[in-house]
Parts: structure tokens; sequence; C-alpha cells
């Protein structure tokens, strides 16, 4: 039997072809030869006439055809194929023989020939040779094209394992919906159950969300959109409702209209469980924030009258004229005292309005920067009599601020730099008038403000290293009442600090602040 073949066709890529014949028969090789040639194949012949021979060279090379006459001696057609198959098995094998009955073409073919020609047909060969090359092109693309859907279902049944997300796919021209399995996995809910009609999935939507939630995606359907999400409630298997956010991509015919959604739900209870603990948490530390800030106000409001009384009778009592030394030295004490703890309840107290959002209240009025500050500087000095504090002043100190907090401003960043510099040094102050603008700079010497430290320097309760004395603690406030007081008039306040220049804190303020009569700072 000769199976049919077409007269003449190119194969799949002109390109020459490496062909072994297994033929003894050195006339019929030639005639093979001839025939391939007179086709317009493009080839390189190897010819063997023996078994031993053709082992060898199926072991030893790789080949696009293989070509045998039936009958070798001491070698059967049968056997060379099986040869071929076992050490090459893609390789197509074309048998070339001058008689051949039917039943043994027959089981060659079953056994995997690719096509058989008698000796005196050779004018088939060609076209034979060409159907044989692209059979086994064919036949390598449709391998290529499994395995290359093989590997993409195992990613995706990777990415799903991994992601633990639920896909569907619906066909909106039937109506009809498939899930993954992993609907099973993520929410108990039997896949064949909700397989098939889209109505199960709708009654599995908690009754509060679907309304919302099916016009949306209604919504999305009719228009141009491709992508559709939302979040709802879904009943798992035994009955409790889960959080998901739902995602589709929409598939549009020419005309724009939606013919297939495929998506993906994904279980995000615990998410939105963990989101509501945080808030949770979030709004009791507010509460316990603000009934500190709340409890420190009432607090310090409240010590500063008996504070008041001590400072006004100690005051009175250094007065008279009759006191002892040693009672003026004790009483001298009680005053220090008495008016240090009324610093720190001021800056409770103004810490305590800008936490709370009021903001502490700036009055501005015309005044004298120069001015103020000497004025501070005096009473620093009699403070601190063993300190050189200096001074100097240039240009126009005029403006608008509120001369009472401008002074605290200018005390809190003096007694700063004499708390955190060597005591047998000087502290620097000079003001500076620009057209705009006026400036403060404070500078001591001593050591630099850890470099972890100073992006953090205006921060509450901040502190920086320096010997202890306990007479002149603070709570860390100071600074960062500066701050607030300098941004409520517009101004900035910046530090810098070295082992080699020291410390400078310097403020630049406009003359005219962005405030009209009353502005709270912070807040």
């Amino acid at each position: 039997m000769q199976s049919a073949a077409p007269e003449f066709e190119s194969t799949p890529a002109e390109r020459s072809l490496v062909i072994l014949l297994l033929e003894d028969n050195e006339l019929d090789a030639r005639l093979v030869r001839l025939q391939l040639e007179e086709s317009g194949l493009i080839f390189h012949l190897e010819r063997v006439g023996s078994r031993e021979d053709f082992l060898q060279a199926l072991a030893r090379g790789s080949y696009d055809l293989i070509l045998s006459d039936y009958t070798i001696p001491g070698f059967d057609g049968l056997s060379a194929l099986n040869a071929s198959r076992r050490l090459l098995p893609d390789t197509p094998v074309l048998f070339i023989s001058g008689a051949l009955g039917e039943e043994r073409a027959i089981e060659l073919l079953k056994q995997g020939a690719t096509d058989y020609i008698l000796k005196d047909r050779l004018e088939r060969l060609g076209p034979s040779v060409r159907r044989a090359l692209r059979e086994v092109e064919t036949e390598l693309r449709r391998r290529e094209t499994e395995e290359a859907l093989r590997r993409s279902e195992e990613r995706y049944q990777l990415v799903m394992r991994a992601t633990s997300d639920v896909v569907w796919d619906l066909d909106l021209e039937t109506g009809r919906i498939q899930w993954s399995d992993a609907v099973e996995q993520v929410f108990g809910c039997p896949r064949a159950e909700l397989n098939g009609d889209p109505e199960r999935w709708r009654r599995r939507i908690h009754p509060e969300d679907r309304p919302r939630v099916l016009e949306g995606l209604q919504r999305a359907l009719e228009s141009r959109t491709e992508r559709w999400q939302d979040e709802y409630r879904f009943q798992r298997g035994d009955g409790a409702y889960a959080f998901v956010v739902d995602r589709g991509y929409m598939v549009r015919d020419a005309e724009g209209r939606a013919v297939r959604m495929a998506g993906a739900l994904q279980d995000i209870t615990e998410q939105k469980r963990s989101e509501e603990e945080r808030q949770r948490l979030l709004s009791e530390a507010r509460r316990r924030v603000e009934f500190e800030q709340q409890l420190v106000g009432i607090v310090s409001h409240d010590l500063r009258g008996p504070l008041n009384a001590i400072i006004a009778g100690a005051s009175m009592m250094l007065q008279r004229d009759t006191i002892e030394p040693w009672q003026a030295k004790t009483v001298a004490r009680i005053l220090s005292c008495a008016e240090r703890s009324n610093r720190l309840i001021r800056d409770l107290l103004d810490f305590t309005q800008a936490r709370m959002g009021g903001g502490i209240p700036v009055k501005p009025a015309p005044a004298d920067f120069h001015e103020l500050t000497l004025q501070v500087l005096e009473e620093t000095r009699a403070a601190h009599v063993e300190r050189d504090i200096q001074a100097s002043q240039s240009g126009d100190g005029r403006g608008q601020w509120d001369a009472d907090r401008m002074a605290q401003v200018v005390s809190n960043l003096v007694v700063n730099a004499l708390k955190y510099s060597p005591e047998k040094t000087p502290v620097r102050v000079e003001t500076r008038g620009e057209e705009e603008r006026v400036l403060l700079c404070v500078r001591n010497v001593g050591e630099p403000i850890a470099a972890d430290l100073l992006p953090r320097i205006f921060e509450p309760l901040r502190r920086g290293k320096r010997r202890a004395n306990r007479s002149d603690r603070s709570i860390g406030l100071g600074l960062y009442i500066v701050r607030e007081l300098v941004q409520a008039h517009g101004g900035t306040v910046e530090v810098t600090s070295t082992e080699a220049e020291g410390t400078s804190f310097t403020v630049s303020l406009p003359r005219t602040p962005p405030v009209s009569e009353e502005a709270p700072a912070g807040g």
C-alpha cells in the first residue's frame, strides 16, 4: 500500500537537510541522491550499508531524516525502525524498497514509519520527504504548545495557591459562571454549588451590601470601563460572613458590549479586623493623651495661685529692713524655687494649649526687639551673676510682635545656652535688623548636640546631655515652645551644632507677622 502525497510543496524552512541513508546497493544509493537533487532539496547525505554502521551513525549524529532499504543482509527494516525510534525518536523514517507487501507496509506504519516508497516509483521521494518534514515540525509545535499550556496552568495554580485568591469566570452571553477550586479551601463553599447560575453568588452577598454591589456591577457593565472592584461581605460555607474585595476584568466585543468577565475574590477579613483594632487603639490613645493634657492644664493652672502667693510673700519679706541675713538667704532660695516652678507651670500650660489645638495666644503690637532682648538679658544676668552673657545689636529692631512672648523666646534660648555650656565660657546674643526681618542668634560653646538628636531638638520632652544640676532642671518643653511662638509670628528657628563652632540657635522674624489682633501659636 502506498500513501498519497502532493506532487510538490516546499519544506517548512529552506535549509540544508542532514539525511541518513541505509542502503547496501551503490547504484540504488545514487538513484536516491539523484531523485533528491531533482526534487530541489538542499541536503547532505550520509550513507551506511550495514547494521553496525547504521547503529554507530544513530549514536553519534543528529539527522533531519532517515531513509532505509527494507532488506539489508543481516538486518531487516523493522529492526532498523526500532533502533531509530529508540535512539532518535523525533526523526522521521521513510522506507525505500523494491518489493514490500501490504501487510508488511501496514506493520511498519503502525510501528512509527512515516511513509514507504517503491524503488520503481522514486519520483514520489521528494514530495514524501517534504510531507514527513512538515509532519515532524507540526508535531514539535504541538508538543511545544502543550508544554507551554502545561507550564501556564502550573504557574496559574501556583499563583492561586500563593495568593489564596478565588478566581471566577463569567460568560455574559450564556449567563454561566465558573469558580476555581480555591473557593472550597478559602470559604468552605462547595464549588459545584456555586458553578453555573450567578444567582448563587448573589445570594451569598450580605443583604445590606447586595443592592450596592449589584448596582455598581451593572453600571460597570453598561459603561466603557474594563475593570470593576468592590468590597462586601460574602457568606462562607458555615454561614458566617467574610469581608472580601472582588476585582473583575471585562472583555468587550467590537461594539463595546461586555461578553465575558473574569475576576478574583480575596478574603480580607483579617486585614479588616487588624485595621479596626488599630483604629480602636489609636482612638484610645488619643483619648488618653487628651485626658492627660487636660489634667496637666488643670493642675498647672490651679498651682499658679499658691505659687504666686508664695512669690509675692517672699518678695515682700526680702524688702523688709529688719530681715536677718540668714533669713534673707532662706527667703531668696524660696523665691528662686517658686519662680522656677512658676516657669515650669507656664511651660506646661503653653504646651497643653498648643497640643489641645487652641494654640498659644500671641498679641502682636509695636515693639523694639533690641530693647526687649536687653531687658531679658539684664534679668538673666541677675539670676546668673557668675556667667558672661554678651550682647550685640545692629540695624533697626522695630516691628510688630507680642513682646511678652518674644521675651519668653529670648529667655528660653539664653537659659538653654547657659545650661549646656561650660561655666567659664561666654554666651553670645546678637540681634540684627535687616530690611524685612529681624534676626536673633544665641551662641554657646561646649559639647555639640548629638547628631541623632539634632533633627528632633524642637520636639517636646527632648533634652540634650549635660552635667546634672537639680536647681535648674527642666521638663524639656523650652525649645518646643520657642518653635511654636516663632511660627506663630510667621518666623523660623534653626539650629547648628559642631565641635569647632559650638551651638547656634537662629530665629528669623518678619517685622509684621501674618496675624491680626490675636493669633494662636501652633494648633
